[in-house]
């Protein structure tokens, strides 16, 4: 077991939560980067969509609330939003994705990014699930599926 990240193999499949990162219950990974955080979707949420095909982000910038979509995308088996985990002003968007959607399957803690943002509440972020927290919501829903 890597020391990186949490690991399990459910059915065929690898899945990885990587330590030192927040997450929601909605699958989304969050790094904290001073006040500033970066956003993506979970090796998890990756792989239970498939592949993805297409992305497109309906904010360029601004404030997004909590659960509101910062990227919609598109699997081969169904449309999806990646959501904000807390109120935030989206700062930067990881546009290479609108060319290479398959960078989040290839590498979805790195350059599958989606989002750079700036939390309206800072303290928000500690709130959201541990690694450790999250890896037992996964390993139950993977279970469950």
């Amino acid at each position: 077991m890597s020391s990186e990240f949490l690991e399990t193999t459910i059915d065929k499949f690898m899945l990885r939560v990587k330590r030192g990162l927040r997450y929601s219950e909605d699958h989304i990974w969050i790094q904290k980067e001073n006040q500033h955080c970066s956003l993506g979707l979970t090796d998890y949420a990756q792989r239970r969509s498939g592949d993805l095909v297409f992305i497109e982000f309906p904010v360029s910038g601004g404030r997004v609330k909590a659960g509101d979509p910062v990227a919609l995308y598109e699997t081969i088996k169904a449309a999806l939003e990646a959501k904000a985990p807390f109120d935030c002003g989206v700062e930067e968007l990881n546009r290479v994705l609108e060319g290479r959607p398959e960078l989040i399957n290839e590498e979805p803690y790195g350059a599958g990014w989606i989002a750079r943002v700036k939390p309206v509440d800072p303290e928000s972020v500690d709130s959201l699930l541990s690694p450790e927290q999250y890896f037992e919501l996964m390993k139950e829903e993977a279970t469950q599926s």
